[in-house]
């Protein structure tokens, strides 16, 4: 069986570095491989849950270096309800985002968007593990690229909920940001 790490490069490269079709054959990620490749993709593992919170704060510590892009935080031992791992992440954007530091965190049993992800589909890609993630990126850097995609046209095939929740909520932790 593969790491989470493994998972974690095998989902960048054969997943989401991947042309898509819905979204004029342009990866679900254009910045993934870039970050990958030049090694500014960092990548924490937990199995122990009793863990996770202390690892998503090294993955703060992290993103500060500038050779940094993304901190993924994988965690395999998932005790943390999706309300719980939602609660968390918005506390730490309370705290973050002033310091121009972004969360996101995916959870492997969050099905909330009222239409499926589908359109982001690149393939049969499936992980060997379970896990959830915490994605953290510099939120300045990031609100930039977005604007570059959002100009270019990239979200225009997004479902509305989807962009909702994603874009228009990380914009609303814009406040935070003096």
């Amino acid at each position: 069986m593969k790491s989470i790490t493994e998972d974690i490069l095998d989902w960048s490269k054969n997943y989401i570095e991947q042309p898509n079709e819905t979204l004029g054959n342009v990866p679900v990620c254009p910045y993934a491989k870039k970050a990958r490749e030049t090694k500014a993709l960092k990548i924490l593992e937990v199995t122990d849950h009793t863990k996770l919170i202390d690892n998503i704060v090294k993955g703060t510590e992290l993103i500060k270096d500038p050779d940094t892009d993304i901190v993924i935080v994988g965690c395999s031992d998932i005790e943390i309800t999706i309300e719980e791992l939602k609660a968390v992440i918005h506390a730490y954007n309370v705290v973050f985002v002033p310091q121009d530091i972004y969360l996101m965190a995916a959870h492997p049993n969050d099905d909330e968007e009222d239409e499926p992800v589908e359109f982001l589909d690149t393939g049969d890609w499936e992980p060997d593990n379970e896990f959830l993630m915490v994605l953290i990126q510099n939120f300045d850097k990031l609100e930039k690229s977005s604007d570059i995609l959002h100009k270019k046209g990239y979200y225009s095939a997004w479902p509305q909920d989807y962009y909702e929740g994603t874009v228009l909520k990380r914009q609303s932790y814009r406040r935070y940001r003096l």
